[in-house]
C-alpha cells in the first residue's frame, strides 16, 4: 500500500512538473535502446515486448542490430564476406527479430532505427570480424590490440583502415533495402577512451606520418613536441570525420527517406593536444553529416544532466537538432521524469533512454501517467531539417578563454600545516569569490572562497564558505571513492599550461580523497594532505599538493599554470565554478590562471 500511494503521489507531481512548466511540442522523439540481450527468442515475446515499450507512449525503438560484428537479423552481405549470416542465438530460435520488431512497432505507429556498434567489435576475444579482417584492427601506442577495462578486454577496428568504410557502407546500406525502417543509428563510432587506449597506431598508419614529418607518431611527446602531436591527433581525427562523410554520403544518396542519427559523447571531440575520443562532433554537424544527434549526457544527478545538455547546446550548431540521451539505469521514476523536464527546456527536439532492461512495469506506468502522458508523434525528416530554438542561458563562446580569470599564489616562508585551521599567512593571500552556475543561470546563491599560497615544496589551496552541517552530506570515507558525488571541492590543475591536460584533485568534506589525470584518469594517484575545520556553521579547508607530485620541480616567480575549483553543494543542487565553464568541469582550455608571485 504504501508503495501504491508513493507511486501516485510522484506520477501525480511530476506530471504536474512536466506538463505545467515546459509546453509540450506538436512532435517529441520519445526513444529507448533496446540491447541484444532484451531481446526475447519466441515471436510472442518480441511482440509483448514492443507492445509494453508502446504502453509508456514512447514513439520509437532504437534496436541493437549489429553488436560485437554480428547482426541480429539474417545478413547475406556478412554470408559473402565469409562470415555468420546472424547471431547463433536468433538462428537456433528461428527467428528474425528485426522482421518482427518493425511489424508489430509499425502496427502501433512506433519508429524503428537500426542501431549498430559499430568499431567496438570483440569482447574477451577479437571476435568473428577481426578474425577475418585482422588488419583492421585498431592498434595502440605499445603495439597491443584491445584494453582492459575491469575483468574484461575490449576489441575495436580503426576506421582508417582501407576497405572498413566500405564495409560498413554495404553492410548499412543493406539493412535500409531490405527492411523498412525508419532509421540508422550508429554507436561506437569514436576511439576509445585515452586514459584506456591511445589507439589507431598501425606501422602503415605510422609509416605514412613518418615519411611526410620525419618522426614516428608513437615516439612523440606531448609535451615537447605538441606541433607534432596536435597534427598526429588532426590526423586521427579526420580519419574518423572522412569515414563519417563517407557513410553519410552513402546513405543519403541511396536510402534518402530514413533519419540518420549519431551517439556522441559530450566531450568526446579532440581539446587542443588532448585527443580524448577523436570525436569531432561539432565538424560533424557544421557538415551536415547527421540529420540528428543523440548525445550521452548521461547523468544520475539531474543538475549535471543539466549541465551536458548546456554543453551540448554551446557546442552544437542550432542547424544540427539532438535528442537527449537519459541514462536509466538505476535512476528514479522522478530522476527520470526531472531529466525529460530539463530536455524539454533545453529545447532538445526529443529523448532516448537507456535502455529497456532497465524500465520496470511501474516506470513504463509512470512515464504514461506523467512525461509521457500525452501521445505525440517523433519529429519526421523533415522536422529536423529546421533550425532548433536555443534557450535563454546559452551564451556565445569562444572555445578558448580570451579574459580568463586571475588569482595570484603567495610566496610563503612561514609553515603550513594542512589541518583546516588557517594560519596567520592566509590573512595576507588574495581571496576570490564569485563562483558561477556551471548550469548557465549566474552566480551560485551561496558564497564560497578561494585563496593560494606556496613555498618551496607544496602549492597551498584553502576554501572557505557556511554550510549547516546538518545538511552536509559525506557519504565516501574510502580514498578514491566518488568523493565528487557529496559535498565537495575540486581542483584542476594544468602545470604546463597546454590548455589540454590536468590533474583533478577532490575532497569531501569529511576529507575523503579522490585524484585522477587526464592522461591516466583514476589510475594516477599523489601523496597530498587535506585537513577540514567545520565551526560555527563555517567551514574551512587546506589542501597541500607537493609540486614532485605534478610536475616535478616548484615554480619560478612569475610563471603561470591553469588552474580552476568547483564546489559541489548537494542540498541547493548547485555545481559552481572559479572560472566559468558551460556545463562540465574537465575543459582545461577554459581554466583560468594562477600567477606565482
Amino acid at each position: 500500500m504504501k508503495k501504491l500511494l508513493l507511486t501516485l503521489m510522484l506520477t501525480f507531481l511530476v506530471g504536474w512538473v512536466c506538463l505545467c512548466s515546459v509546453a509540450l511540442a506538436a512532435t517529441e522523439f520519445r526513444g529507448v535502446w533496446i540491447d541484444v540481450r532484451s531481446i526475447p527468442l519466441t515471436e510472442d515475446g518480441i511482440r509483448n515486448m514492443v507492445r509494453q515499450v508502446h504502453s509508456a507512449n514512447f514513439n520509437a525503438l532504437l534496436v541493437e542490430s549489429f553488436y560485437l560484428g554480428q547482426t541480429i537479423y539474417p545478413s547475406s552481405f556478412l554470408a559473402s564476406q565469409g562470415l555468420a549470416s546472424q547471431m547463433s542465438t536468433f538462428q537456433e530460435a528461428g527467428i528474425d527479430p528485426l522482421k518482427i520488431i518493425v511489424e508489430e512497432a509499425h502496427h502501433l505507429s512506433l519508429q524503428v532505427h537500426v542501431w549498430f556498434d559499430m568499431f567496438y567489435v570483440g569482447l574477451n576475444e577479437p571476435g568473428a570480424l577481426l578474425s577475418r579482417y585482422p588488419q583492421w584492427s585498431a592498434i595502440n601506442r605499445d603495439g597491443s590490440t584491445g584494453y582492459q577495462q575491469g575483468n574484461n578486454r575490449f576489441f575495436w577496428i580503426c576506421p582508417a583502415h582501407s576497405g572498413v568504410r566500405e564495409f560498413y557502407s554495404q553492410l548499412l546500406r543493406e539493412v535500409g533495402e531490405n527492411y523498412p525502417i525508419d532509421g540508422v543509428h550508429l554507436d561506437y563510432l569514436r576511439f576509445p577512451d585515452p586514459t584506456l587506449a591511445d589507439t589507431c597506431y598501425a606501422p602503415e598508419h605510422c609509416q605514412k606520418f613518418k615519411e611526410k614529418y620525419g618522426i614516428d607518431p608513437r615516439e612523440i611527446s606531448p609535451w615537447s613536441q605538441a606541433d607534432l602531436y596536435r597534427e598526429w591527433n588532426t590526423i586521427r581525427a579526420q580519419s574518423l570525420t572522412d569515414f563519417v562523410a563517407y557513410i553519410s554520403g552513402e546513405l543519403h544518396h541511396s536510402l534518402p527517406h530514413l533519419i540518420f542519427s549519431c551517439a556522441v559523447k559530450p566531450q568526446g571531440f579532440p581539446e587542443e593536444l588532448n585527443p580524448r575520443s577523436l570525436q569531432d562532433w561539432p565538424r560533424w554537424a557544421e557538415l551536415g553529416l547527421f540529420d540528428v544527434f543523440i548525445p550521452m549526457t548521461y547523468s544520475s544527478r539531474p543538475p549535471e544532466f543539466k549541465g551536458l545538455l548546456l554543453w551540448i547546446n554551446t557546442f552544437l550548431p542550432s542547424s544540427a537538432p539532438f535528442y537527449s540521451g537519459i541514462w536509466g539505469v538505476n535512476l528514479s521514476d522522478y530522476s527520470i521524469a526531472r531529466e525529460i523536464t530539463i530536455a524539454r527546456e533545453a529545447k532538445s527536439q526529443g529523448v532516448s533512454i537507456f535502455a529497456y532492461p532497465y524500465l520496470s512495469g511501474e516506470t513504463l506506468n509512470f512515464l504514461s501517467a506523467g512525461p509521457f502522458q500525452e501521445k505525440v508523434a517523433p519529429p519526421t525528416i523533415e522536422e529536423l531539417a529546421a533550425p532548433r530554438e536555443l534557450p535563454p542561458q546559452v551564451k556565445p563562446l569562444s572555445y578558448y578563454q580570451e579574459s580568463a580569470r586571475q588569482i595570484t599564489a603567495l610566496y610563503t616562508d612561514t609553515p603550513i600545516v594542512s589541518d583546516g585551521i588557517l594560519e596567520k599567512s592566509w590573512d595576507s593571500a588574495h581571496w576570490q569569490t564569485d563562483f558561477t552556475l556551471i548550469t548557465g543561470e549566474g552566480k551560485a546563491t551561496e558564497e564560497t572562497r578561494v585563496a593560494l599560497l606556496y613555498d618551496s615544496q607544496n602549492l597551498y589551496i584553502a576554501f572557505l564558505f557556511e554550510k549547516d552541517p546538518s545538511e552536509v552530506v559525506s557519504s565516501v570515507t574510502q580514498r578514491d571513492g566518488p568523493a565528487f558525488y557529496d559535498d565537495s571541492v575540486e581542483i584542476f590543475l594544468d602545470p604546463g599550461k597546454s590548455k589540454s591536460f590536468y590533474y583533478q584533485l577532490v575532497t569531501n568534506l569529511a576529507s575523503a580523497q579522490y585524484d585522477g589525470s587526464s592522461l591516466q584518469g583514476a589510475a594516477w594517484n599523489a601523496n597530498w594532505k587535506v585537513g577540514v575545520s567545520p565551526k560555527d556553521h563555517l567551514y574551512s579547508l587546506e589542501i597541500a599538493i607537493p609540486f614532485s607530485e605534478i610536475g616535478g620541480e616548484p615554480p619560478s616567480p612569475g610563471e603561470e599554470w591553469g588552474i580552476n575549483f568547483y564546489r559541489n553543494n548537494l542540498k541547493s543542487e548547485e555545481f559552481s565554478a572559479w572560472s566559468p565553464t558551460p556545463g562540465v568541469y574537465a575543459v582545461p582550455s577554459l581554466f583560468g590562471t594562477v600567477e606565482f608571485s
